[in-house]
Parts: C-alpha cells; structure tokens; sequence
C-alpha cells in the first residue's frame, strides 16, 4: 500500500489532485482511515493514476477521463480530445483571419460629405430579417428580387433611370425591413402601384467606402461606410433612430466599386 504523499510522487499528480479525484469518484484510494480520513492506494493503481495525469495535462475534461478510466478506452479519449480540440482552433483561426479582414476594411478612409437630392420616384420590394435568427436573408435573395424587380420596371416603360439600392429600416418588433428599390422615371401604377413610393425632397448624410488594396468584409460585419456613417452623426448630435439607411454600390467593376451609404438629415 502506498501513502497519499509517496502514490503522489510516484505518478506525479498533487496530494490536492488525488483529494479531488477522490471526491468526483475519479480516482478512489484503496484504504480511507475512518480516523484521520487518511488515504492510501494499492500498488495497481500506480497505472491509472498515471492515465489520468497524462490525459489530465493534454486537458481531457475529468468526466471524461473517469468514463474512460473506467471503460479502458484511454487513447480514444485522447484521439476525441485532439480532433475536438484540433476543430476548435480551426475555428478559432477563421475568427482570428475574419478579424483581421474587418479591421482592414475598417481602417480604409471613408468620404462622408452632406447633398442635396430631389425627390425620386422608386419601387422597392421588402425582404424581412427577423433578428434572432444567424442564417437570415442573404444577398443572394436581394439580388434575385432586384433582378426580378428591374425586369418589370423595365417592361412597364419606367426606367429603370440610375442604380439601384437597398434601403434597411425597423420593421415589427423582433424584425427589420431590408427594401430593394430601383429608380423610376414616374411614379409606378398598375400592377407595380403597390411598390410605387417617392423618396422625397432631402439634405442627405453620405459616406463612400472605397477599397485601397482589395480589401474585403466577413459576412455579418457592418459595413465601414455605415460605421463612418454613425461616427459622422454622433459628431453632428444626430439622432438615427428608426432612421433609415440606404445604401448602393458604385462603379463599373471590381477595380473601381466603392459602397455609399446615406441617411436623411433634412426633408
């Protein structure tokens, strides 16, 4: 039999470790003084105490390692541990790549200047984004109404007369509006009257992003156009609440886009 403080010293783990393990039923000694609750370990479990060190210093969960212990199955939980592990810091790699992207994107110079704009006709359709959900709406489904909604501004004679944008405001509680409109050169009716509005006379609050060496956005970053955008009207003592934001790209290619975003200050 071996005492608490010589079965320590032989498979290395702490006299506090094997009060621990005992308590969790990991590692259960031998012999317990009813006395002096002093522990003591038989000879055979020199091999499981060190098992249990060595999957304990690779970081094995200790329910695992007792499950394991248990069953026999050491290398496997170990092999688990490694790819559970292994997977993590993949994750971990694409996090730490999709930040240092966002960051990039952020520190682009971004143009933010006052205009104004006559009143325009439009269409928009809406796309709803409900807010708890990760996987909403994406820009596939915008572009597929755009696309859809172009061919019958195009069919009824009404333009479409410049780019298109998205505009993104509060819908109902728990959700947000995304409205993909086209500018027309009147105000639509017949069957496209029910996505007919003016977007009216206004002074607007623009910024323009524009890429200086390819830079990119991760998926569900805002964009540094809006956030310029937000930091422009805090320095203004603007209030954006249910304000709504539109944006658009300009340029004819990838060497040239750049993304602008607007709000209106002033009708």
């Amino acid at each position: 039999m071996l005492g608490i403080g010589e079965y320590a010293g032989i498979t290395g783990l702490s006299v506090k470790a094997l009060r621990h393990y005992d308590e969790k039923g990991v590692l259960v000694p031998a012999e317990v003084d009813e006395r002096s609750s002093y522990r003591r370990y038989a000879d055979a479990q020199v091999r499981v105490g060190v098992v249990i060190g060595a999957l304990r210093s690779a970081g094995v969960p200790l329910p695992e390692v007792a499950a394991a212990t248990r069953a026999g199955t050491a290398a496997e939980a170990l092999q688990a541990h490694r790819e559970r592990m292994l997977a993590e810091r993949e994750q971990e790699d694409r996090a730490f790549e999709a930040a240092e992207v966002a960051l990039r994107a952020l520190a682009v110079p971004v143009e933010v200047a006052e205009r104004t704009m006559p009143a325009q006709p439009y269409v928009g359709q809406v796309l709803t984004i409900a807010l708890d959900e990760a996987d909403g709406p994406g820009d596939d489904e915008a572009n597929e109404i755009l696309g859809a909604l172009a061919t019958r501004v195009h069919a009824a004679g009404l333009g479409p007369t410049g780019r298109f944008w998205t505009a993104l405001r509060a819908g109902e509680p728990g959700s947000a509006e995304l409205v993909c409109c086209w500018p027309t050169s009147a105000e639509a009716e017949g069957d496209l009257a029910d996505l007919a509005a003016i977007l009216p006379a206004r002074t607007e609050l623009v910024a323009t992003w524009r890429p200086r060496d390819g830079e990119e956005l991760p998926e569900g970053t805002l964009h540094p156009a809006i956030v310029a955008l937000f930091d422009a009207a805090g320095d203004r003592g603007l209030r954006l609440d249910g304000v709504e934001v539109r944006q658009t790209v300009l340029g004819e290619g990838p060497e040239d886009v750049a993304v602008e975003v607007s709000l209106t200050v002033a009708g």
